[in-house]
């Protein structure tokens, strides 16, 4: 019961700060297109073991330090990344299934046809 009302107080600041305003779909397609550049990074480094995996597992801390933003921020961005198809998450510990380079295209290029 202490903890809830220390926590509680903590969190005023944050409010009173707009920390825990959420980020609008403008503002997460920034976000979005980091986290895949950094999926592709990863892949990119792994690619001297022969066959890297089509995908990449981050987790939530770890973007989170890395980008410098709340957890909430990072999970909408990734909840963003799913519905485009290109991230699901693994288990209900932060860990997430990043696909960099998405989900196969139905357009046909017109150069090769």
């Amino acid at each position: 019961m202490f903890r809830e009302q220390f926590l509680r107080v903590l969190g005023l600041p944050k409010r009173a700060l707009r920390r825990e305003r959420r980020l609008t779909i403008d503002e997460l397609l920034p976000l979005a297109e980091a986290i895949v550049n950094y999926g592709l990074a990863i892949q990119a480094h792994e690619r001297w073991s022969g066959n890297p995996p089509p995908y990449t597992i981050v987790e939530l801390p770890e973007l989170e330090l890395r980008f410098g933003k709340t957890r909430q921020a990072i999970n909408d961005t990734l909840l963003l990344l799913s519905a485009m198809g290109c991230a699901e998450p693994l288990d209900r510990h932060g860990h997430w299934k990043l696909s960099p380079t998405g989900p196969p295209s139905n357009h046909v290029d017109e150069r090769a046809a």
